[in-house]
């Protein structure tokens, strides 16, 4: 990977860091001003956590950028397997908040406003997407095995 493109990602992965951590400052106003108190506390609670596992996914990225740029990717000790089974987690945690939020705000009837309902979807797409991203992440860790394997097998060619 070239130079350009992995300090572009980084700044990318910054931005994103710095959105996540506004989002956890302003979740509990968000939350506060759609719903009641109760459930918006819980809500709150749960985005907040949901959040702190976007982060762990953001640190991932960029500590496996450092393993490219660094050229140890290939590393045949399985060390960057470490922060892609730590980002598969986090996905799958997050996708979990999610559904834990939606089947809290149906059984606390927080849905009947369209705030509520608003938040629900929020909820929903949550955890579609974080099941999602986590699948992908999977198959693309089987890819890196593959391609562990088939550099090594190179490696021992040349």
């Amino acid at each position: 990977m070239t130079r350009p493109v992995l300090v572009a990602l980084r700044v990318l992965l910054i931005a994103l860091l710095a959105a996540a951590i506004a989002a956890q400052l302003f979740a509990h106003s968000v939350a506060e001003s759609a719903l009641a108190p109760t459930p918006a506390v819980v809500v709150t609670a749960l985005a907040i956590a949901a959040i702190v596992c976007v982060e762990i996914v953001i640190v991932c990225v960029w500590m496996l950028l450092g393993m490219v740029r660094d050229q140890r990717i290939f590393d045949e000790h399985g060390h960057s397997d470490r922060w892609v089974n730590a980002a598969i987690g986090a996905l799958a945690t997050a996708a979990a908040i999610g559904a834990a939020t939606l089947v809290y705000l149906l059984l606390a009837g927080a849905t009947e406003t369209p705030a509520g309902v608003t938040i629900a979807i929020l909820a929903t797409v949550t955890a579609g997407a974080g099941a999602a991203l986590a699948l992908l992440v999977v198959v693309m860790r089987q890819l890196l095995h593959t391609a562990i394997q088939l550099h090594s097998e190179l490696a021992e060619v040349v």
